[in-house]
């Protein structure tokens, strides 16, 4: 038979256990909401989570709100409608939280400066990079071509020429080969092998 005090404790864990499965299944049906597109429940479900520090809560807050492009189709999503300033100041959340999504979407508003955000190239060179070293092959790229082009950062060819060939394997960036190939020729033997050793060394990493 159960002892009073036994039974107390039992009754007193059942109490702070339910109210955290409880956020637990919210957060999952937030999730859940987003994935069959009904986006006004996703927001509802997710905002507690992002405002408490939550990346991923924070991405799909940010996704809901931001460009079509980006996201699904339609003007309006399911009750969510676009704008730009929430989607940035989520993915500027999401971003500092370690996200590498984020961090490569805030980097490319930065990078073109485009309607709400000013133009602010080496803060996207930052965040790009931030996202690149995570293995990001979008940011990889986008982080090479800045190093080419000297966007955000000192032209670094070594530089540029690493990142272009960590992506360039992956599916969509065959241009970064191509681009890899024509500035290698602009490049002496010496940083075209530094830049190879380069790689070899971030390899492990991705």
């Amino acid at each position: 038979m159960t002892s009073p005090f036994r039974a107390g404790l039992i009754a007193l864990a059942l109490l702070i256990v339910a109210p955290v499965q409880a956020l637990a299944d919210a957060r999952q049906d937030g999730m859940a909401a987003f994935r069959g597109e009904d986006y006004a429940k996703a927001l509802e479900l997710l905002m507690p989570y992002a405002k408490q520090g939550d990346a991923e809560a924070a991405l799909l807050i940010a996704e809901m709100y931001g460009p079509r492009s980006w996201g699904q189709k339609g003007e309006n999503r399911n009750g969510v409608e676009q704008d730009n300033a929430q989607a940035i100041h989520w993915w500027g959340e999401a971003a500092k939280l370690g996200n590498a999504e984020a961090q490569l979407k805030l980097g490319w508003w930065l990078m073109k400066g485009r309607d709400v955000v000013k133009q602010d190239e080496a803060a996207g060179m930052n965040w790009l990079l931030m996202a690149a070293n995570q293995g990001e092959p979008q940011a990889q790229y986008e982080v090479g071509l800045g190093y080419w082009k000297g966007r955000g950062v000192k032209p670094d060819p070594i530089a540029a020429y690493m990142w272009l060939d960590l992506c360039s394997a992956e599916p969509g960036f065959d241009n970064a080969a191509a681009y890899r190939d024509e500035l290698a020729k602009t490049m002496s033997t010496q940083q075209v092998e530094q830049a190879k050793l380069m790689v070899q060394a971030f390899a492990p990493k991705r």
